[in-house]
C-alpha cells in the first residue's frame, strides 16, 4: 500500500471511529433521559423501554471499541511494514 493509499483508508477507519463513538454518545444521552424520567421503572412497559435502550447503548459501544480496535491493528501493521522496509534498505 503506497502512502496515499494508507492516508486514505486510515482517513476511513478514524471516520467511522467518529461516527460510531457518535452512535454511542447519542445512545447514552437517550438512556440517560429515560433514567431521569423515572427513578424506578414502574411498569413492564417501562423496564423494557430502559432495557432496549441499555443494550442499544451497549451495541454502539461495543461498535465504537472495534474500530478502535481496527484503527490499532491497522496501525501496528503499517508501523511493522515501515520497519521491515527501511530495515531491507
Amino acid at each position: 500500500m503506497n502512502l496515499t493509499e494508507t492516508d486514505t483508508y486510515l482517513s476511513e477507519l478514524i471516520s467511522d471511529l467518529s461516527v460510531a463513538f457518535r452512535m454511542f454518545s447519542n445512545e447514552a444521552v437517550k438512556l440517560s433521559a429515560l433514567l431521569a424520567r423515572a427513578e424506578a421503572p414502574s411498569s413492564p412497559e417501562r423496564y423494557d423501554e430502559l432495557r432496549k435502550q441499555s443494550i442499544a447503548e451497549v451495541r454502539a459501544f461495543e461498535e465504537y471499541l472495534n474500530r478502535k480496535e481496527e484503527i490499532l491493528a491497522y496501525l501496528k501493521v503499517e508501523s511493522r511494514l515501515a520497519k521491515s522496509q527501511t530495515a531491507s534498505a
